[in-house]
């Protein structure tokens, strides 16, 4: 990948004093270590035990996509079975996931029991039962995972909400905290709110676990940081991606028909690529609401990421007329000007981008986009003005973290058409 203009010129390096300015994301923790152990083959037939090593070798792989925020690592008394995972240190060891297949109560069925423990107390915290047929091996393995991730994201879900409650001031109540996240949310689109909302909807959720509007709303600061990764580094970004992704799924099952949660959902699908199913989301949250802001305009947006940017204006009016705050119509009008840029619309978008800054002066995506319509209406002098506080702004981020985002997010080629050209333009401010 070329080098980005728009990153620090200093590299990638940080020092110890830089990282200590970057916003404490309560949730994301230092790699959350979980050992692993192979499942035993109880089922009585030696043959049996291809299969049991594969479930858990594909158990194991699985949990390593889909828990970015855990490290895991093999127990020392099995080390000759995953020889290119670290040994864990018994002091950092959080977590033992460990269980056994053995003949289930049917004829030619398999049963899968599978725990997680407390690494130091040995104290069961969670187990299962699964009971297949040999056949339906894959799917059930699926489902285990499935099951073992919830447990862990809830598990320090649960660590990060008493720590919250430890250092907030004790005689707030569960309304307080609320209010207190919803005021850091109601600012400017930026980090520092972000994780300062997080904490106080942590404090809450300690004070009510099953609060379906702590959960909803905690969720949507993990998407903030998934759909934001120049916030931290591409760890924590992916972490919060899969925080987001376990807990949205928790409010769901309280409240299904929350159109909100469902919204959040399309969001994070919409932040890690999965754009198909971000358009469903969307549809269904305002199948619950029509007069749901947000899910008209990331519908929009998510349209113009499967190269259908013509959609997009029509879908942000619709936005605007429901919701007039300073913080919405920033991001909708950063929207509205992302999709005038790949349709080849410069002037248009630098309208629309300028008012997104007005509103937001620290938009990041905003200002990013601004240097390319700039730079594509020969304005090179105010586009590289504007690259050099995108610079400053985001002086910690790593090379093309920027670019990468973009690129990834999309496989339409209608849209990778439209969007090479656009970091084209930003490459060329370099030379100004």
């Amino acid at each position: 990948m070329r080098h980005h203009p728009l990153s620090s010129k200093q590299g990638t390096q940080r020092s110890d004093e830089s990282r200590k300015s970057l916003p404490q994301w309560p949730c994301l923790l230092p790699s959350i270590a979980v050992a692993v152990a192979p499942l035993r083959n109880l089922t009585g037939n030696p043959e049996q035990q291809c299969l049991v090593e594969g479930f858990t070798d594909r158990l194991l792989t699985d949990l390593f996509r889909h828990c970015r925020g855990f490290s895991f690592s093999w127990l020392p008394v099995e080390r000759r079975w995953r020889p290119n995972l670290s040994p864990p240190n018994p002091s950092e060891l959080k977590y033992v996931i460990s269980g056994s297949i053995q003949q289930g109560s049917s004829r030619g069925t398999l049963r899968a029991n599978i725990r997680v423990s407390d690494a130091v107390s040995a104290d069961y915290l969670w187990a299962c039962r699964q009971e297949f047929p040999p056949e339906d091996l894959l799917s059930i393995q699926t489902e285990v995972r499935a099951q073992i991730s919830r447990v862990l994201h809830m598990l320090v879900l649960h660590e990060a909400s008493r720590r919250a409650s430890v250092t907030s001031d004790a005689e707030l109540g569960f309304t307080e905290c609320l209010a207190r996240a919803n005021a850091a949310l109601k600012g400017e689109f930026r980090a520092d709110l972000s994780a300062e909302a997080q904490k106080w909807f942590l404090a809450a959720l300690a004070r009510d676990p099953r609060s379906v509007e702590a959960l909803v709303c905690l969720t949507l600061t993990f998407q903030h940081f998934a759909s934001s990764p120049w916030w931290g580094d591409v760890r924590a970004a992916a972490a919060a991606s899969d925080f987001g992704r376990e807990t949205v799924t928790i409010a769901l099952e309280f409240e299904p028909g929350n159109a909100s949660a469902k919204c959040i959902q399309g969001m994070l699908y919409s932040a890690a690529g999965r754009l198909e199913e971000a358009a469903l989301a969307f549809r269904e949250a305002l199948a619950m609401d029509q007069g749901l802001a947000s899910a008209h305009a990331f519908g929009g947006y998510n349209a113009a990421l499967l190269g259908e940017a013509w959609d997009t204006a029509q879908a942000i009016e619709r936005a605007m007329r429901l919701d007039r705050t300073d913080r919405g119509r920033s991001i909708f009008f950063f929207f509205g000007g992302f999709a005038e840029l790949l349709l080849g619309r410069a002037h248009e978008a630098i309208v629309l981008l300028q008012k997104s800054l007005e509103r937001n002066p620290t938009h990041g995506s905003a200002q990013l986009f601004l240097v390319a319509a700039l730079s594509l209406t020969g304005q090179y002098c105010e586009a590289a003005s504007m690259a050099d506080s995108f610079r400053q702004q985001y002086l910690e981020s790593p090379a093309n973290a920027f670019e990468e985002f973009w690129l990834s997010r999309s496989a339409s080629p209608v849209y990778r058409a439209q969007v090479y050209p656009l970091f084209d333009s930003i490459l060329r401010v370099a030379a100004v």
